[in-house]
C-alpha cells in the first residue's frame, strides 16, 4: 500500500500543473534535479513519503541501518543530502548484521546526512528522473 501511495504522490507531483490551474509549482515533489548535483525534494513531499534522515558522526567508518543501503546490480550505496541535494553514493560494506551494516566511503564525511527510511521512494524517484520518459516534468 505505501508503494500505491508513493508512486501516486511522486506521479501528481512530479507534473507541474500550475500552467492548468491545479496546482502551485512550488508544491511538486520533486523541486530540482540536474544530473550532477541529483534532486532536492520539497518539505511536503519528505513529509508525505515519511523519508527520515541521520546525521553521520565523526569519520568513518559509520555504523548505519540496513534500511540506508541501495543495492543496484553489483554495487552498494546510500542517499546522501547534502544542502537538500539527494545523489546516491556509492559504499562498500565492510560488515554487515541483520540491522546495522559498517561501511565506508571516500564520498561520504561527518555531518552528511544519510536517508534511513523511504530509501524506495529515492530509489524510484532518482529512476525516473533519469529515465528519458520525464524530460517536461522537471522544467
Amino acid at each position: 500500500m505505501k508503494i500505491v501511495k508513493a508512486l501516486l504522490i511522486i506521479a501528481y507531483c512530479l507534473f507541474d500543473f500550475s500552467d492548468r490551474g491545479l496546482a502551485n509549482s512550488r508544491d511538486k515533489a520533486v523541486a530540482e534535479f540536474n544530473k550532477e548535483e541529483g534532486f532536492k525534494l520539497s518539505p511536503i513531499a519528505i513529509k508525505h513519503l515519511e523519508i527520515k534522515f541521520q546525521t553521520l558522526a565523526g569519520t568513518g567508518p559509520w555504523k548505519i541501518p540496513t534500511s540506508a543501503l541501495v543495492r543496484i546490480k553489483s554495487s552498494t550505496g546510500t542517499y546522501r543530502r547534502y544542502d537538500d541535494w539527494i545523489t546516491l553514493v556509492v559504499v562498500k560494506v565492510l560488515k554487515q548484521e541483520e540491522t546495522i551494516a559498517t561501511i565506508e566511503s571516500v564520498d561520504l564525511q561527518a555531518n552528511d546526512e544519510i536517508a534511513i527510511q523511504g530509501v524506495t521512494f529515492l530509489r524510484m524517484t532518482e529512476a525516473d528522473l533519469n529515465s528519458d520518459t520525464i524530460d517536461a516534468c522537471t522544467q
